[in-house]
């Protein structure tokens, strides 16, 4: 083999592609209802990778949601870069304005407020810019609940994801 062949195979393998997953089949710990599992994709899903981007979809709801809160696991400490999140309309990718993202370290829960609540049918994705991968791989589970706008509100399951990181 050549110096030129094994140049052409390091270049090749050193190309990163985006990872495009699904929650494909689960053994253990999956949801009990199918619809509540929900997709994800991210640029890069190798354990310790930085500058990652990392979308979540979210499928519409019946009601207008004011508040996205999203539960993670310690494994995620030190993950999310918060001024950088956003909150997508899944078919414009227009942004939706967000009043405040408060990242709850001790309940491990990030809280998403928005300035008008998101409109009643609105898929939505948030867009995690600049998210560090976890130190291990393996498969972790986020949990999404969100707040409506009636007057006492409670917090809503709206599913989750099971990432996998290599």
């Amino acid at each position: 083999m050549g110096f030129k062949s094994l140049f052409s195979l390091a270049l090749i393998l050193s190309l990163q592609t985006p990872v495009f997953a699904q929650a494909g089949f689960t053994l253990f710990g999956g949801e009990k209802d199918p619809d509540n599992t929900l997709t994800y994709s991210m640029t890069n899903n190798r354990a310790r990778a930085r500058l990652n981007l990392l979308d979540l979809q979210m499928r519409s709801r019946n009601v207008a949601m004011a508040e996205i809160r999203v539960s993670y696991s310690y494994f995620y400490d030190r993950c999310f870069d918060v001024p950088n999140i956003q909150v997508l309309d899944e078919t414009t990718r227009t942004p939706y304005p967000i009043e405040e993202i408060k990242d709850d370290t001790e309940n491990r829960v990030l809280r998403i407020i928005m300035v008008k609540p998101i409109p009643a049918e609105t898929a939505v994705r948030l867009r995690m810019n600049n998210f560090t991968n976890p130190r291990t791989g393996g498969v972790f589970k986020l949990l999404v609940h969100f707040i409506g706008t009636e007057p006492n509100p409670i917090p809503k399951y709206a599913g989750s994801w099971n990432i996998s990181f290599n």
